[in-house]
């Protein structure tokens, strides 16, 4: 490599290594910094709303802090082409309390409407890749 920048006048050699610099760092990647969701890791519901955000196959909240005793929504972005959903039980492996539409994005959101919880700790994951989980803490 080093014989065709020899062969390059100076300034074509600079702007050659400058641009494959560039084309390194756009196509670089692969530390999750890339993601579409700002991946906070706890999410709290504010106004009767929370936003939930799936991208390379995870959640960006694993938590989501609720308030007892108030309905809110799980404002749900699918920023990938795999599908998925939000569904919401008792436990893992326990009864149902809501189940959101599958979606495929990217870019796709849709909402889920959560009745108002008792305090106590409940299950989220996607129904489709069951890996991607996280808990409700509903406080007092």
């Amino acid at each position: 490599m080093s014989t065709y920048f020899n062969s390059l006048r100076p300034g074509a050699a600079l702007s050659s290594i400058l641009v494959i610099g560039l084309l390194l760092t756009a196509c670089g990647g692969g530390d999750g910094g890339d993601s579409a969701c700002p991946g906070t890791g706890t999410v709290t519901v504010a106004d009767g709303d929370v936003a939930l955000c799936a991208d390379n196959l995870e959640f960006d909240a694993t938590t989501i802090e609720a308030p007892a005793g108030e309905a809110f929504n799980i404002t749900f972005t699918n920023a990938e082409s795999q599908p998925h959903n939000v569904a919401v039980y008792t436990e893992e492996d326990g009864e149902e309390i809501a189940i959101g539409e599958i979606i495929t994005g990217p870019d796709v959101t849709t909402q889920l409407a959560i009745d108002a919880l008792e305090p106590g700790t409940y299950y989220f994951r996607c129904d489709v890749h069951p890996d991607m989980e996280g808990t409700i803490v509903v406080g007092g």
